[in-house]
């Protein structure tokens, strides 16, 4: 096998799923008293699975081991180009990594949250594309050392690590325009003056 490291990227993905679930169950202690948020689970397609906390989603981890499995596959292709490998397997590392890296920060503020409970006062409510763009804003802090050591080290691994987080950043923006658009009619309605 020419890349065993592609075995990280399944811990990674599967990693990803139970840290949310197990954020989202720690964020409800003390956390949510004062941050109200629409949804904990950033992506769209799983905040409905994150909401009812369903720890064993067979459809979901059917399709990231039959997908990883088959980009081990290309991956360990002989038609593959080794420069274009490592550069995928930059690219996915870099970027799944940088969101379990997220869900560890998150869970070490509601630890701290449930641990100094007096240590935080207020509330604040935050619509679900100020979340968006939170996240998309502290991304920023992920890509410039990633820039940096792609600079540095242009390496294949390297740069594919600065098209992983390019592409977080551009699912970022597609989930705000999403969540925009469905909420533009509402917002509408709301107002009473259709259109």
């Amino acid at each position: 096998m020419k890349h065993p490291e592609s075995f990280i990227l399944l811990v990674l993905v599967l990693a990803d799923h139970f840290l949310t679930l197990i954020g989202e169950t720690q964020r409800v202690k003390k956390y949510s008293e004062h941050f109200t948020i629409e949804h904990y689970e950033l992506n769209p397609a799983r905040q409905e699975s994150v909401a009812r906390k369903k720890w064993f989603n067979p459809k979901h981890i059917l399709l990231t081991i039959t997908i990883l499995v088959l980009l081990m596959l290309v991956v360990e292709s002989s038609y593959m180009p080794e420069l274009f490998a490592q550069g995928l397997l930059g690219a996915l590392l870099v970027c799944f990594g940088s969101v379990v890296g997220r869900h560890l920060g998150n869970l070490l503020t509601f630890w701290h949250i449930n641990r100094t409970p007096n240590g935080i006062s207020g509330q604040v409510t935050m619509t679900h594309a100020v979340l968006l763009f939170l996240s998309l804003y502290q991304l920023t802090g992920v890509l410039v050392p990633v820039v940096l050591v792609a600079v540095l080290s242009p390496t294949p691994f390297a740069i594919g690590g600065v098209f992983g987080v390019v592409l977080l950043l551009a699912v970022h923006l597609q989930w705000i325009r999403r969540y925009n658009r469905q909420k533009k009619p509402l917002d509408k309605a709301d107002t009473g003056d259709g259109g």
